[in-house]
């Protein structure tokens, strides 16, 4: 990412705990498979999967459901589906894994606000209701401040000379309590332009 100067070095290691399930929504859509309907995608991450039982529908069925997307949609390929409609699916496959940690990458890039402000509340359900941890890798700030924790907002990630980031909070942005770029980032939103 160059998010450090060059003369930096870092090194180390990210420890999950043992049996911890780690999960990704995807940010493009060709990680679906083009051959596969997606009921069947879906299934394939039940435990003893088929696609044909009651109890995998039901699942595959609520997997669909947190992403706002009906069932019929699992009889779908991935060709006929919109852009939104995919992320959307992206997402259930994260959420059918029931992961320990779930990370998603711009999870609102291509989706229209009415169906992303619900996917978000559902990645914050997940994180403080299940005590999952949820990552959002994201541009959209105005998602992001209403469910977040902790924000890192990078600066001039290609730039490895004036590459920052900054570890914050919500109300630390909201509160003026962030560095300038954070604050500035957080008045181009479009419901602070007073």
């Amino acid at each position: 990412m160059h998010a450090l100067p060059s003369e930096f070095e870092l090194s180390g290691k990210i420890n999950i705990a043992s049996g911890a399930r780690l999960a990704l929504a995807a940010q493009s859509r060709n990680a679906l498979n083009p051959t596969t309907k997606i009921g069947r995608q879906l299934s394939q991450f039940i435990p003893k999967n088929s696609w044909f039982t009651r109890k995998n529908k039901d699942k595959v069925r609520e997997a669909l459901a947190h992403a706002q997307l009906p069932f019929s949609v699992a009889e779908l390929y991935p060709h006929q589906l919109s852009g939104g409609m995919a992320k959307r699916v992206l997402s259930a496959l994260a959420f059918i894994q029931q992961p320990d940690i779930l990370i998603a990458d711009e999870p609102s890039c291509g989706i229209n606000n009415e169906y992303s402000a619900p996917l978000f509340q559902h990645y914050q359900y997940l994180a403080h209701k299940d005590g999952k941890t949820v990552i959002i890798v994201s541009h959209d700030l105005s998602h992001i401040i209403d469910i977040a924790d902790h924000i890192l907002v990078l600066k001039n990630n290609n730039d490895e000379d004036t590459a920052s980031i900054e570890h914050t909070t919500p109300s630390h942005i909201i509160n003026g309590e962030s560095n300038a770029y954070s604050q500035a980032l957080w008045h181009a939103l479009p419901k602070n332009w007073n």
